[in-house]
């Protein structure tokens, strides 16, 4: 995952899946370590490829309210620029909205009153089939590799 910042610019990477030539070969670790980490580096590169050009497009429509008192040699720190720029979000009216709508859905969890179903569909059906692919994976090979203790 890279953030970086040259001359007050976000440099996203392409949005693509790079193998680390680091990471375990599959038949090295457990299936759901190698699954874990490449949807680590797979959500890593979406924050870098999506969402922090986003983020920094905004900045730069707001350049001179988030760099004010950011120091000259600071500029191309991406930390200090989006703290920045987070303390002048905090201020937005849609961000004071967004945190009465957390804590309305946190209050709807806890009375179990809160209905999922619109929430995220395409991420939510995603989650779904890998969980039911996953154990459906596991389940085939249960006779070999057994199961964690209960």
């Amino acid at each position: 995952m890279r953030h970086i910042k040259v001359d007050c610019h976000c440099a996203p990477p392409r949005c693509d899946k790079p193998q680390s030539s680091s990471a375990p070969r599959d038949w090295e670790a457990h299936p759901s370590w190698i699954a874990g980490i490449e949807a680590l580096n797979a959500y890593g590169n979406w924050v870098s490829s999506v969402l922090l050009p986003i983020a920094f497009q905004w900045i730069e429509e707001h350049k001179a309210e988030v760099y004010a008192d950011i120091p000259e040699e600071l500029k191309d720190d991406v930390g200090v620029v989006i703290a920045a720029a987070f303390k002048l979000v905090q201020q937005l009216p849609a961000y004071k909205l967004g945190r009465q709508e957390s804590d309305a859905y946190e209050a709807a969890l806890a009375k179990g009153t809160w209905d999922p179903s619109k929430t995220n569909p395409v991420w939510t059906g995603i989650v779904e089939k890998v969980r039911t692919e996953t154990q459906k994976a596991f389940a085939e090979k249960s006779s070999l590799i057994g199961d964690c203790p209960k």
